[in-house]
């Protein structure tokens, strides 16, 4: 009896022992399905699912990138100065192969064309007939003084205001193609040159009154006018007639005085100034409207010598007796496009500024 007691006791401690085992390698087995490195075939598998996903991240990757792209090309757009603009010349181009050819364009660079007169980079064209300048002995002269931040410093308007340009470059001109005046013409111009003025702490009125609903008479109705503001605001003390110029020759082509400038394409500028002689008079201070004249050409010339075209000195009055630094000036032609208009008034805008400052110091 004891005997077989003892085999018994025995075997059932065998039992347990291949029981114990069987348990400690299903634990072992269950814990390397999640921490033992997967056999070949399952990484053969892996690395299939592996180059599956980068490829779709890939491709993720560059869809967001192009959505990147063109969120910030809209929002460049959108956010910039020249929102207006670039919105028209999208809308321009989707337009160009229904636009009308009127003639073709020339770009050429007006910078030292028809001058009478140099000195070093500064160009002046005299047309009058008794009138010599001595640019050196005007050069050294000044004549704005009594400079207020606190109150409007200049007036920017326009005696021709429904004067435009082209919205989009191109070696043709199209008539379909012009911009609107009211919002792409050369008041829209006159808001850069505003801008620029201001942007160094001076105050700017910006006349953006229409005065050539009919072109015979709009001189007499922006003189009117501008005297009524200069008379509520004395201390005004440049005065500024923003025009573009129009130049067509006889084969009926357009001519675009233009510069390049920092990678970008200038509408070049025309500053005009006045004098006595002959039919012009009441005009006793036109030399004063020379010195300015001139100190701002000068002005222009020395930082961006190919952005002006000869300074015109000529027998004409234009409403620039109305105070001593009062000038009319023409910012490209009918070619040029707006966007180079605007560039060139930034130019004028700084030029003016660092005159004003200049004198304010003195």
């Amino acid at each position: 009896m004891r005997r077989r007691t003892r085999r018994r006791r025995r075997r059932t401690v065998s039992i347990n022992k291949i029981a114990f085992l069987c348990l400690i390698l299903s634990i072992i087995i269950v814990c390397g399905v999640f921490s033992f490195p997967p056999n070949a075939l399952s990484s053969k598998t892996e690395q299939n699912v592996t180059k599956t996903y980068s490829s779709e991240s890939e491709t993720v990757k560059i869809n967001t990138e192009k959505n990147k792209s063109e969120i910030q090309s809209a929002a460049s757009i959108l956010f910039s100065g020249y929102s207006d603009i670039s919105k028209a010349e999208l809308k321009a181009k989707e337009l160009l192969s229904e636009a009308s050819n009127n003639g073709k364009i020339i770009s050429e660079d007006y910078s030292s064309k028809n001058a009478t007169l140099a000195l070093g980079s500064l160009y002046v064209r005299n047309t009058t007939k008794n009138n010599s300048i001595n640019m050196e002995a005007y050069l050294k002269k000044s004549v704005i003084a009594n400079i207020s931040k606190n109150k409007p410093v200049a007036l920017i308007y326009h005696t021709h205001s429904s004067e435009s340009y082209q919205i989009t470059e191109n070696d043709f001109y199209s008539d379909s193609l012009v911009a609107d005046f009211e919002t792409l013409g050369i008041i829209r111009v006159g808001d850069a040159l505003c801008s620029a003025i201001e942007s160094h702490g001076y105050k700017v009125i910006h006349d953006r009154t229409v005065y050539d609903t009919s072109y015979s008479g709009a001189f007499e109705r922006s003189r009117k006018n501008v005297a009524d503001v200069l008379r509520k605001n004395p201390s005004i003390q440049v005065v500024i007639d923003l025009h573009r110029d129009s130049i067509t020759r006889k084969d009926g082509s357009r001519v675009k005085t233009v510069t390049e400038i920092g990678g970008k394409k200038v509408a070049q500028i025309q500053i005009i100034t006045g004098c006595e002689e002959g039919a012009v008079k009441d005009f006793p201070n036109w030399e004063k409207n020379l010195t300015f004249a001139l100190r701002l050409q000068k002005s222009i010339s020395d930082s961006h010598p190919n952005a002006v075209r000869p300074l015109l000195f000529c027998a004409r009055k234009y409403n620039m007796d109305l105070v001593p630094c009062a000038l009319n000036i023409e910012i490209g032609t009918d070619a040029n496009t707006v966007r180079e208009a605007v560039y060139s008034a930034e130019i004028l805008g700084n030029s003016i500024s660092e005159l004003i400052k200049e004198c304010e110091k003195k």
